[in-house]
């Protein structure tokens, strides 16, 4: 009888997936459902393995739960040592061709930091003293809700990036990254205006309707002139008309990028449709910024990069889309102490 009504349970799941990634692919919302749906399958999965774990029938209800989250994470630690071991791999060929810079190393750092804490938290409740016993069962839980979040994002990470392109758009917004010293775009930089330019080749071609590029980005302390003119050269140089291109100079970070550029957007044409052009591991999170700064309806569409720069990249996103949404996880980890809390006192009395 459980297992049925943990599969209805994650047959429910996948029908709200389906509706609310159709009505938003970029609402957070996505992500809460796969990773609900991916804890349910895991219990599906697990519950033959971690049935050992758990008491006899007459044990009390709050034991159980307490001693099947105990054991429950190693079955999501499965997916996550594959994802992890990708993540190392990209790693240091990334080092080996990209340098020592510290931001390189964000793949090694997660990797041995997810296994530190796997190897505390792993701990039988019988070999703790009893003090901490909350404290270990509080980590447990909170430590099953990250496993899930985390491959949720690199799942909806992922399903973004599969999105057929809306060829209806007016504007195309190219989001910028840093330049050399010398004004010139850098291959990443380079790599989004030249989606944008296929992108808008590829809408006139299938429905005649143009493009008008907003290249997006202020000047940074070491750059010798913004990022947003420095695209609007290439943009000139590689076939693009002096009134199609609307370079925005000011801003400072992706959601400056968006906002101001909005600005640009509305005073040249009311609702107009945009498509936001970056880098493949960035889309997610600038659909979600996208969102927020009142592009409701905007596409993204993504340009590709080398296969062992991404994953390290898109470290950085996940811990972006985690400080983005800081309350949910908030709510999440004050669900986690209560339940905790309440197991513990159950279990000594």
């Amino acid at each position: 009888m459980t297992d049925i009504i943990l599969v209805a349970v994650c047959v429910l799941l996948v029908w709200l997936l389906n509706r609310s990634y159709k009505k938003d692919p970029f609402a957070y919302v996505n992500i809460i459902l796969v990773s609900a749906i991916l804890m349910t399958v895991a219990i599906i999965m697990g519950r033959g393995v971690l049935a050992g774990t758990v008491g006899d029938a007459t044990s009390r209800p709050v034991l159980d739960a307490v001693d099947f989250v105990w054991g429950f994470s190693r079955v999501l630690f499965i997916p996550i040592c594959f994802l992890m071991l990708f993540v190392c791999i990209s790693n240091v060929v990334l080092l080996k061709k990209e340098g020592f810079r510290k931001n390189n190393f964000l793949g090694l750092i997660f990797t041995l930091t997810y296994l530190l804490v796997i190897n505390t938290a792993w701990r039988p409740l019988n070999q703790i003293p009893q003090i901490e016993n909350a404290l270990f069962v509080f980590l447990r839980m909170l430590l099953c809700y990250t496993e899930c979040t985390v491959l949720a994002i690199c799942i909806m990470g992922y399903e973004v990036l599969k999105s057929e392109p809306a060829y209806d758009r007016d504007f195309a917004i190219i989001l910028g990254c840093s330049i050399s010293r010398k004004g010139k775009i850098r291959p990443l930089l380079k790599a989004r205006v030249n989606r944008a330019i296929r992108f808008a080749w590829d809408q006139e071609i299938h429905t005649g309707k143009p493009v008008r590029y907003i290249p997006s980005g202020g000047q940074g302390s070491d750059e010798p002139l913004s990022e947003g003119s420095a695209m609007e050269l290439y943009l000139l140089s590689h076939s693009a008309e002096d009134y199609e291109v609307f370079p925005e100079k000011k801003s400072r970070n992706t959601m400056e990028n968006l906002l101001f550029s909005k600005e640009i957007m509305d005073r040249e044409k009311e609702e107009a449709k945009v498509t936001v052009v970056t880098t493949n591991y960035h889309v997610l999170r600038s659909g979600m910024l996208a969102r927020r700064a009142g592009l409701k309806d905007a596409t993204l569409t993504g340009s590709g990069t080398k296969w062992y720069f991404w994953p390290n990249a898109f470290l950085r996103e996940m811990v972006a889309i985690f400080v983005m949404f800081y309350k949910v996880h908030i709510g999440a980890a004050a669900v986690c102490a209560i339940a905790a809390a309440a197991a513990v006192y159950v279990r000594v009395r």
